[in-house]
């Protein structure tokens, strides 16, 4: 089976926060971060002899200052990860069959055996094929004609890799 898939800035941002909020390892290590700020704030302004309300107040504010900070300099550097590496975004065909998954763009190709699929994973808007932790080939769902042929790409997968995924 054949899937045409145009990629753009946003898939590619979309699929960053995916990892980083979904996926437990890296979901947990985020939430850490961003309370990680808002608390440190409290506690040092308490140490330097706030009152408990200012201290609150303060932490929030500074807090989630540095925490809408935090996200834009992610989103930045993943924006500067896609200029750097051209064959990321743009026209992408993507074939799976007995052999393995095989994804191509005017200037790269990349195959996995299935074997080497570690999870399938799904939002509202794209389908994530994992090949390890961090990296998956990104798919769409516009990508499909409807919705019956979105569902058989999903169980072909799952067929090939002999995985039932979630």
């Amino acid at each position: 089976m054949k899937v045409v898939a145009d990629l753009t800035k946003e898939d590619f941002w979309k699929f960053n926060k995916y990892v980083m909020f979904n996926l437990p390892k890296y979901k947990i290590s985020m939430i850490i971060s961003l309370l990680s700020i808002p608390i440190s704030c409290i506690v040092i302004s308490k140490l330097l002899g706030s009152s408990w309300v200012y201290a609150i107040v303060a932490g929030v504010i500074i807090g989630g200052l540095a925490d809408v900070l935090f996200l834009y300099r992610i989103k930045g550097r993943t924006m500067k990860l896609v200029k750097a590496h051209d064959g990321i975004l743009g026209e992408h065909l993507i074939e799976i069959n007995g052999a393995g998954l095989f994804d191509s763009t005017a200037r790269s190709q990349s195959k996995c055996f299935w074997d080497g699929i570690h999870e399938l994973r799904q939002d509202k808007e794209n389908i994530y094929i994992f090949v390890n932790n961090l990296q998956a080939t990104i798919v769409p769902r516009r990508s499909f004609a409807d919705q019956a042929e979105e569902a058989e790409f999903i169980q072909n997968v799952q067929q090939y890799a002999n995985k039932q995924f979630i």
